[in-house]
């Protein structure tokens, strides 16, 4: 397949480059400079006919909402950088777009199950997502094939959430590396976690399959509570998992995102289930024996 991704530096950007490459597919990236192989924002008569040529376009494109406290400025930053590019590639009617957004969408659903058709408890966030997926409607009616990845917490070596949780940037030291890890917020929270090989995996086979279209949840078949992945995490590294941050203390690390890192969020990929999908790490101590180190 000829393959376009718009937002590939990223964490999971460049390890699906990567191994789309390696699975023969022929990939070129969409960035705000040009370089080998590469297609650039600002050339947007090259970009537009590349997208009407190739056989999918996959958007990534987003600032991070964890890189910064979350302002006014910052929230718009959020916000725009998500629905801008999606609107752009969407106007270019691809055949298929496989568009990223979040279990963010969801809000917090307390212990209830979340489904591909569970509705929204509205925040900031879901406001976000919301528009994120809407943005993609052009392409929808021109009949393309849209598939919304509504990924979970991503786990990886070298990166993603563990290596957060285990090395938080706003600490200098780990506190897990001297015995003082332990859960988010009350730890009965439930987490929507996901291998980013699955990630990875999931992109592809939606990719593929012709019967995926609409939202997509991307997360684990085994969601479990801030709690379990505490314990699971100590038990990978060797060392208790006693202390738990409580929400004051994590809003004073990293303010207003601090209510999204203890929302409960029992999401699971009913759709990627029902459709045939194998998950590679469905176990999260497995998981956690390849991520930590």
């Amino acid at each position: 397949m000829k393959i376009i991704i718009a937002g590939a530096s990223g964490f999971i950007g460049q390890a699906l480059t990567e191994s789309l490459t390696a699975a023969g597919h022929t990939v070129q990236t969409l960035s705000r400079t040009a370089r080998a192989n590469q297609l650039a924002w600002d050339d947007e008569t090259v970009w537009r006919d590349a997208v009407a040529q190739a056989d999918a376009v996959i958007n990534l494109c987003g600032a991070s909402v964890a890189a910064k406290r979350w302002s006014e400025a910052y929230r718009e930053e959020i916000l725009y950088s998500r629905i801008e590019p999606t609107r752009k590639l969407a106007s270019a009617r691809p055949k298929v777009l496989v568009n990223a957004s979040a279990v963010g969408l969801y809000g917090d659903h307390g212990d209830d199950e979340i489904t591909e058709e569970s509705f929204p408890v509205p925040d900031y966030f879901t406001h976000v997502c919301a528009r994120w997926e809407e943005a993609t409607q052009e392409a929808v009616k021109s009949g393309g094939r849209v598939v919304f990845l509504r990924i979970g917490q991503v786990f990886a070596r070298g990166g993603g959430v563990i290596e957060t949780m285990v090395n938080p940037p706003q600490v200098p030291f780990s506190p897990w590396k001297w015995g003082l890890g332990g859960p988010l917020g009350s730890g009965r929270q439930w987490v929507p976690w996901i291998h980013r090989d699955d990630v990875l995996g999931l992109i592809s086979w939606a990719l593929e399959t012709e019967s995926v279209t609409g939202p997509l949840n991307v997360v684990s078949p085994r969601p479990v509570t801030a709690r379990q992945l505490a314990d699971a995490i100590g038990k990978a590294l060797g060392k208790p998992a006693r202390f738990s941050v409580p929400l004051f203390a994590l809003k004073a690390l990293v303010g207003e995102f601090a209510e999204y890192l203890v929302a409960s969020q029992r999401v699971m990929p009913t759709k990627a289930l029902a459709l045939g999908y194998k998950f590679r790490w469905p176990s999260l101590a497995e998981a956690l024996a390849d991520v930590v180190q």
